[in-house]
């Protein structure tokens, strides 16, 4: 049994553009049109902190483990929330474009679990040297995002208020070389 931690870049992301198409009629107006959201998730970097439990095999030269722990890590939402059409009271229609930038970056906590194999490598009679190869589950949590309406207001259309709730997960598959100090 032991503890472990570790701390990695990532600059993992993931994009999304969601489109809703809209009509609506205040005699004697209507409004038609379609509010896109196009944004990007991102989890900068990441570290854990974990305890690890396992079983020795055969000689001492294998060890098969279980690890979990904490996680940590800056995760990042930004992009662009546009919202455009016409209005019309029966003649030609006027149209409208209404766009602003959304955005939120925190550091978040979470929690880590995993699996593993780690076993010696003999270098002359040195053990010191040993491989390792694990997979891990790492839950960021979420990071939740309200932006303000934006105006001006357009014959009853506004900019179009943003709701975000994003989940951060990563599944990770590593191997490794350590040097142990003893």
């Amino acid at each position: 049994m032991g503890l472990e931690a570790d701390f990695q870049g990532a600059l993992e992301r993931d994009s999304n553009i969601v489109t809703s198409n809209f009509t609506g009629v205040a005699a004697p107006l209507s409004v038609t049109g379609s509010a896109v959201l196009d944004y990007q998730t991102k989890i900068e970097w990441f570290g854990t902190v974990r305890g690890r439990i396992g079983y020795v095999w055969g000689n001492g030269n294998l060890l098969s483990y279980v690890t979990g722990g904490l996680a940590y890590g800056r995760v990042d939402l930004d992009g662009t929330s546009t919202v455009r059409g016409g209005v019309s009271s029966g003649g030609p229609s006027t149209p409208f474009s209404i766009s602003h930038a959304i955005g939120h970056s925190q550091v978040n906590t979470g929690w880590v679990v995993g699996y593993g194999t780690e076993g010696v490598i003999n270098f002359w009679g040195a053990r010191n040297w040993t491989w390792k190869i694990e997979g891990l589950y790492v839950d960021l949590g979420h990071l939740d995002d309200t932006d303000a309406i934006v105006g001006p207001t357009i014959t009853s259309v506004t900019g179009g208020q943003t709701f975000t709730h994003s989940h951060f997960t990563d599944g990770i598959l590593r191997a490794g070389l350590n040097y142990k100090f003893n």
